[in-house]
């Protein structure tokens, strides 16, 4: 994989008070690619094209999350916990499979919150 073949995958994780301790366990097209930890980043360079991404944590996980990047690009993907600490009986018995929530970050050209 060349430079000019390849793009940028940006995971962030929010402070969020549920899974503090533990960290999150990333895949890209089955492949392990690290673990985010609470409030961190993690940045990977893949090649360009559609890819499937996924979450997990111990037992719960994400649903898969397919995303098309072109080459050069960085896309930005937010990993965080769907339930909260509120509901950890009710996610950790019928939300096994949504206990963590993969969203494409859309990003604003301008800086204004409005797209150039």
């Amino acid at each position: 994989m060349t430079d000019a073949d390849a793009c940028t995958i940006r995971f962030v994780r929010p402070s969020q008070y549920a899974d503090w301790l533990r960290s999150y366990e990333l895949r890209v097209n089955g492949t392990s690619v690290g673990k985010l930890a609470r409030n961190d980043a993690l940045e990977i360079t893949v090649p360009a094209g559609a890819c499937t991404i996924e979450a997990s944590i111990d037992w719960g996980r994400s649903h898969p999350l397919i995303v098309r990047t072109a080459p050069g690009e960085t896309v930005e993907i937010e990993v965080k916990n769907r339930w909260g600490a509120w509901a950890a009986l009710w996610a950790i018995s019928f939300g096994r499979n949504s206990y963590l929530v993969l969203t494409k970050v859309e990003r604003k050209a301008n800086g204004s919150g409005l797209a150039d």
